[in-house]
């Protein structure tokens, strides 16, 4: 039995099911379905081991079948293939020959799941693959279990054309056969042909991953009687201990979250565990899961089950998921959560909260406020003349990171947090269980924007309907909410809208931290918007200016609603001496989001309380001047820029950018890897953390030419004082030296993924080339994760270590044609001249000695593992680069199979600071982002900012 189980992808797959691998011959594909579970009730690995538990109670020795695939399209590695399956009565084989046997997860029957998908293209690989690999023929050797059973099942499921099913595994065939795949011909009795001889194979078998299942295997357990169990009893049983395991697991790892968090002293010293089952954190619209509080997959799950848990206990459940506003830091945000869930709870109302870290506009307006007597010498024009360079690009940042969160594919190609919280309620709300559950969404300011983009992500994911939306203050453009809200309430599956907002007189009576005399949403239509005035829904002026917005909200002329002529409700809160609205009383942008009498009246309309119940007034949570909804910031003189540092810390360096470029390579055609995307991610996170741009590339993306060009852009752009860095993870390799700068007669050189066409490796004189066009003055870090990744000794390093199944070694040993190709490439460029290790200005970090290969284990590369969690510590810390690389090679060390080390340096560079300029006297004082990190632009805006802002004072004087 394999340990762990492995999800592998198609092509992982597909180099595994190579005849010379297996000691059996297979003569047929049966083709099952679970039935149960069904595709809504997968709950990932512990699906699998559920099903194997459930197998081995009936006496048999493992899994039924070879393969599961997943509805995600995965396939899960179950039985050792040279044993025969569990598939039907008489129909199983033997050891020697016999069919290949899988599950697809799901109820195929007429009117259940859908085959569809990436999980009907996983299937039809599959098969396609096997049946490649031994010569078969679909038409004749593509079993159903209802053509082999006497139960008369319908397995695979009633829904399944065979016909159909046979014609697209023939389809997939007639396509050229990959390289390195099987060569047999013959049918069904043609014996597995010999090994070739270990130099034939383009690499090394034993790590790949699942290597396990196709290793020689014996079993005293005869089986040729045994059929897959699919009825209602066993189906209970695998249900049933799939998610006690699952909840067991999510027990364990809260437990430990919970543990982690309590030894933690976060920025504010708080705890925050009640907040596990109610807050989604993202950030740039990804899953965080670093900062003040972690977010999972794992995490969505245990969120989503709780919903289910809760909607078992309650005879309704209304689902309230919010969204706040866009001067929000994570810790207040998650302060304003631990101070609502409750209350919400107690109305019968479930609340999610989506926190997306937007807190760089805080720090920007209250560096606009400055001291209160230079405020008052400036005119509202004026500041927004100020904000405008600086806030324009830092709400363009805010409105991509709410865009992102919704997005079905982000730069490096995972979903955005939102929207995979957005498939997984979706898929329980198709539960017989939730049929009770009504979904709503409200949004604060910027959470509007958040929700346009989240609203149709719910249902275009399979959410019937969204029941309401609140939207509070709202900060989205009009053009926005026209296109993304608007159709979902025409066509129904946005059943009722409701939208609070101050008159245009408490607009213009509201403030921005004293100095804008105005509201933020005036401030955000005239400054921070791409053009001037430009309408954002919750200003009246805009309102009363669309015709197609004064139908909606039933308005008069002057933007006023009347009662009986909209589809949604619109309620003012009025100026101070106007007449008081019940509904809603705040008198600032960012009240609303606490504003008693506000929510109270989102929380009738979520549950269908009519509004003279006073429903949620009289228990209302109280919270401190300095909360969350407080934006309308006062001056503080601790964040007054001349009067301290606005809310950033503040370091020796230089006054230069601070860019990183991140690489991770998994997806080699040849020989993949399984934990360099999670490095590149990884540094990322960290580097970003750090202040630092960071640009990934990753797998598809790390061409020959993709690597190039980033590289040089990354060096091109440099200037004195920037410190840069740059980091990959992917394969090393050797290519003869053919410019005579090598004492061993070899170049090393990074591997890209297109390296089987014949493309330019990054070979190390070619890269030592390109850095010697940093700029004087600039700083370059490399951090490079792979094998033969030092300078000396450039000879093929022998296996020094045990493998456990997960271990891989980063080195790619190439055949005699691609090493031609590499030749041709390599002279059709012309040969580069000899060069030093280290250019000047530059810190070269590697992974492993010369003789040594680099490892990854467990989905990350060792030298990975050590390095980024010792990051932010030592450059706060003020490590040097020796110091750093002393404690990251005793932790890589201690598993005594390779040995980071640091190439020559210019002098003095390996005592310098990590990750500093060159010389702290570039630009005197500079100021660095503090906290959980900037993204993207922030350093350079608050740089101009405050630089503005300096200007501005002398002039004023």
């Amino acid at each position: 039995m394999p340990a762990p189980f492995h999800r592998l992808t198609i092509t992982q797959f597909q180099l595994l099911m190579d005849r010379t691998l297996l000691r059996r011959a297979i003569d047929a594909v049966h083709v099952h379905h679970t039935w149960k579970p069904a595709r809504a009730d997968w709950r990932g690995e512990a699906t699998i081991v559920a099903m194997q538990r459930y197998h081995q109670s009936l006496e048999w020795d493992d899994i039924a079948q070879h393969v599961t695939v997943d509805p995600a399209g995965g396939i899960w590695t179950g039985r050792n293939w040279n044993l025969p399956p569990a598939s039907s009565s008489g129909a199983n084989g033997t050891a020697s020959a016999g069919p290949f046997m899988f599950e697809m997860v799901g109820n195929f029957d007429t009117g259940h799941d859908p085959f569809d998908g990436d999980q009907r293209t996983a299937a039809l690989e599959v098969t396609a693959q096997v049946m490649r690999a031994f010569g078969l023929d679909p038409a004749a050797d593509i079993k159903f279990h209802r053509d082999l059973n006497q139960q008369k099942k319908t397995c695979p499921g009633s829904g399944l054309d065979k016909v159909a099913f046979i014609r697209a595994v023939a389809a997939l065939l007639a396509r050229p056969k990959p390289r390195g795949a099987g060569s047999a011909r013959g049918r069904r009795a043609a014996a597995p042909a010999a090994s070739p001889a270990p130099a034939a194979r383009l690499f090394d078998p034993r790590f790949l991953l699942g290597f396990e299942v196709t290793q020689a295997a014996q079993s005293t357990v005869d089986l040729s009687g045994a059929t897959v169990p699919e009825h209602g009893a066993g189906a209970a049983e695998i249900e049933r201990t799939a998610r006690a395991d699952v909840a067991a697991g999510q027990r364990a790892r809260y437990s430990r979250d919970f543990s982690h968090l309590g030894e933690v002293t976060t920025s504010r010293g708080e705890d925050w565990r009640a907040l596990k089952p109610h807050v989604v954190n993202l950030t740039r619209g990804e899953l965080s899961e670093s900062g003040e509080f972690a977010t999972t997959p794992a995490d969505l799950d245990a969120i989503i089950d709780a919903i289910r848990d809760r909607a078992a206990a309650s005879p309704t459940l209304e689902l309230m998921l919010h969204a706040h506003g866009g001067l929000v830091k994570e810790p207040d945000a998650l302060s304003y959560a631990r101070t609502m869930y409750q209350w919400w709870l107690s109305k019968g109302v479930y609340p999610v909260y989506f926190v997306w870290e937007t807190g760089l506009l805080e720090t920007i307006v209250q560096a606009i406020s400055g001291s209160r007597g230079f405020a008052d010498k400036l005119s509202d024009p004026a500041i927004e003349k100020i904000a405008r360079p600086i806030g324009k690009p830092a709400w363009s940042h805010m409105k991509d990171s709410a865009r992102r969160a919704s997005s079905p594919s982000l730069d490096d190609g995972v979903s955005g947090g939102a929207l995979m919280f957005a498939r997984r309620l979706a898929a329980f709300l198709k539960e017989p269980a939730a049929a009770n559950v009504a979904v709503h969404a409200v949004g604060h300011s910027a959470g509007a924007i958040f929700h346009s983009h989240f609203v149709p992500a719910l249902i275009d994911a399979g959410v019937p309907k969204v029941a309401s939306l609140s939207l509070l203050a709202p900060a989205v453009r009009t053009e926005l909410f026209t296109q993304t809200i608007v159709p979902r309430l025409t066509a129904g599956t946005l059943v009722r809208h409701y939208l609070f907002t101050m008159d245009d007189e408490a607009e213009r009576d509201d403030t921005v931290a004293v100095v804008y005399r105005k509201s933020l949403l005036y401030l955000v239509s005239e400054a921070f918007e791409h053009d001037e005035k430009m309408p954002i829904l919750g200003l009246q002026r805009a309102l009363k200016a669309d015709t197609g917005l004064r139908t909606l909200y039933g308005l008069d002329a002057q933007g006023e609603p009347q009662s009986g002529h909209g589809t949604a409700e619109l309620h003012y809160s009025r100026a101070e001496g106007a007449p008081e609205n019940p509904l809603t009383r705040s008198r600032t942008h960012g009240g609303f989001d606490n504003d008693r009498a506000t929510i109270a009246s989102v929380l009738r309309r979520i549950l269908g309380v009519p509004d003279a119940t006073g429903l949620g007034t009289s228990d209302f949570p109280s919270f401190d001047s300095r909360s969350i909804a407080q934006l309308n910031l006062a001056p503080d003189v601790s964040a007054s820029v001349g009067r301290g540092a606005p809310a950033i810390a503040r370091s020796g360096g230089g006054g230069g950018r601070r860019l990183a470029l991140c690489i991770g390579i998994d997806r080699y055609r040849d020989r993949p890897l399984a934990g360099c995307v999670n490095d590149a991610r990884t540094w990322s996170r960290a580097l970003n953390g750090l202040g630092f741009t960071v640009r990934q590339l990753l797998d598809e993306q790390a061409t020959a030419r993709g690597i190039a060009d980033a590289l040089h852009t990354l060096l091109d752009g440099a200037a004195e004082g920037d410190v840069l860095a740059l980091q990959y993870s992917g394969h090393g390799t050797q290519l003869p030296d053919d410019n005579g700068d090598e004492g061993d007669g070899f170049d090393e050189a990074l591997v890209p993924v297109d390296y089987h066409t014949g493309a330019l490796f990054l070979r190390d004189d070619l890269i030592a080339t390109a850095l010697e066009g940093l700029p004087g003055g600039a700083a370059l870090t490399l951090f490079m994760d792979c094998c033969h990744c030092g300078t000396n000794s450039r000879f093929a390093p022998s296996m020094r270590a045990v493998t456990t199944p997960s271990d891989r070694v980063r080195y790619l040993p190439l055949p005699p044609d691609l090493l031609r190709a590499a030749r041709s490439m390599r002279r059709a460029r012309g040969a580069a001249p000899a060069v030093e290790p280290s250019a000047a200005g530059v810190i070269h970090l590697a992974a492993c000695q010369d003789d040594e290969f680099a490892w990854e284990s467990a989905g990350q590369g060792d030298f990975t593992a050590a390095a980024v969690p010792a990051l932010a510590a030592a450059v706060s810390r003020g490590d040097t680069n020796e110091q750093f690389l002393a404690h990251v090679r005793g932790l890589v060390t201690a598993r005594g199979r390779q040995h980071p080390l640091m190439m020559p340096t210019a002098a003095g560079m390996a005592g310098g600071r990590l990750l500093a300029p060159l010389s702290d006297s570039v630009a005197g004082d500079r100021l660095v982002p503090g906290g959980s990190g900037p993204l993207d632009s922030d350093r350079e805006l608050l740089r101009h900012l405050e630089a503005a802002l300096g200007v501005l004072r002398r002039r004023i004087g």
